[in-house]
């Protein structure tokens, strides 16, 4: 009965549409004219017809690489600095943390002024002498994705920080005596005594990174909306895009199944890593 209450919200919000969007999949509607089903047709097109989707499919790719490397290693890397530090913890990680809680509309505005070609970090460089570097960042189909991407991590390496350190502080103290007074380094002392101990958080972390990286679309739809030339696109974009835009809800409701498909994916292997022992 407890339960009740979080099941029918969960229900009610998650399942229903859940299901709805399934149904849809089979239709072609343009959400004010009349039903037409077409069985498995959206399918069809997906993997025979539409290219952007493998173009958002790859980059949705790209952007994995980035997010499951860069801020991972950041946040562990400040965590066990942070850890090690007696005086002015607590100022550390408010500073580190602060720019996670700006809302990322907010964050992903402050980017775009920052990539503004004729003012904010081109200025800094050309003002330094470095012209070479200075790019239309947001308009180059070569980098634009990278730079949406890059905004990104700066606003989320924090969070996977903060769940480093949580778990650091929880690491009995006398593993670290015990390897010291065998001799070992500080790198020994991370490396075989921090990184097995923070094996289950570190897992956890990287699926949750695995799951917000793959489903991103606040920042790419604010900063490019997909473009140049669907250089950016993701999949998430390009289901708004074909709901919103071209007001097929049929095929975007079946490009939503697919990328619910693979999240599911991600969501089993994850269960069979636990099952093998990795819990968290």
């Amino acid at each position: 009965m407890l339960l009740l209450p979080g099941l029918v919200i969960h229900v009610g919000v998650i399942g229903v549409p859940s299901v709805l969007t399934l149904g849809i999949s089979t239709l072609e509607w343009d959400l004010t004219g009349p039903m037409t089903f077409v069985g498995l047709e959206n399918y069809r097109k997906i993997l025979f017809e539409d290219e952007v989707f493998f173009t958002a499919f790859t980059n949705n790719l790209r952007w994995l690489s980035l997010s499951m490397t860069l801020p991972l290693a950041a946040g562990l890397g400040a965590a066990v600095l942070i850890s090690k530090t007696k005086r002015a913890q607590l100022f550390y990680r408010t500073t580190i943390f602060i720019a996670y809680i700006f809302p990322t509309v907010v964050v992903a505005r402050l980017w775009q002024m920052v990539y503004h070609p004729f003012f904010g970090i081109n200025q800094v460089l050309e003002s330094a002498g470095l012209d070479w570097a200075a790019k239309v960042w947001l308009g180059d189909p070569q980098i634009a994705l990278y730079a949406v991407a890059f905004a990104w991590n700066w606003h989320w390496w924090a969070f996977p920080m903060v769940i480093f350190l949580a778990a650091l502080q929880q690491i009995d103290r006398a593993y670290y005596e015990a390897a010291a007074i065998e001799g070992a380094g500080d790198w020994q002392l991370f490396y075989f005594v921090t990184l097995p101990l923070l094996r289950p958080t570190l897992v956890f972390v990287v699926l949750i990174s695995l799951l917000w990286g793959f489903i991103t679309f606040d920042y790419v739809f604010v900063m490019t909306r997909g473009g140049p030339a669907n250089s950016s696109e993701v999949m998430s974009t390009w289901i708004i895009t074909q709901a919103i835009d071209y007001r097929r809800m049929g095929y975007a409701s079946a490009l939503a199944a697919a990328m619910g498909l693979i999240t599911g994916a991600i969501i089993v292997c994850y269960i069979y890593l636990r099952r093998r022992g990795l819990e968290v």
